[in-house]
């Protein structure tokens, strides 16, 4: 098996993850499930300037960032599982992953944390054109070979 293969195994893999992630927010009302985790948990234990944003932010929007948060963890997962615009979803998902991180007062380095290491997947992903082996980016870089989003 060459690099190639082992990128497809992690970009279906997190893909994945995105997907159960996200299945359990799309019905109506995750607005009412995120406001709780972000006034309790996140506001004692996210980074202070994370707070800061959080408070100051999303809290008024909270309507409007459930929606973004389903959004970019839908297309994350689609994305990755179908090897379309691969580079773009691991870009999304490095920064819905920063985000929670900061919400959970983590670092990228933090060695316990699966976020870090989902960031970290999805940065070897992006760096690795991981769309263009078994995915539709094959396609499209033929078709669009300049283009810096396969």
């Amino acid at each position: 098996m060459n690099a190639r293969y082992a990128l497809t195994i992690l970009r279906v893999f997190l893909g994945v993850i995105f997907a159960v992630a996200v299945w359990p927010k799309l019905p109506p009302g995750f607005e009412y499930r995120l406001a709780p985790f972000l006034t309790g948990f996140a506001m004692q234990n996210g980074h202070p300037f994370y707070r800061a944003f959080l408070s100051s932010v999303v809290l008024p929007h909270i309507s409007v960032f459930a929606t973004l948060i389903k959004a970019g963890e839908t297309c994350v997962a689609i994305g990755l599982i179908t090897g379309t615009a691969t580079r773009v979803a691991g870009v999304v998902a490095m920064f819905l992953v920063t985000n929670y991180m900061f919400a959970k007062g983590l670092w990228w380095w933090t060695p316990s944390s699966n976020d870090a290491a989902d960031f970290m997947i999805a940065l070897a992903l992006v760096i690795g054109r991981a769309g263009r082996t078994l995915g539709i980016d094959a396609w499209l870089a033929r078709r669009w070979p300049k283009a810096p989003f396969w």
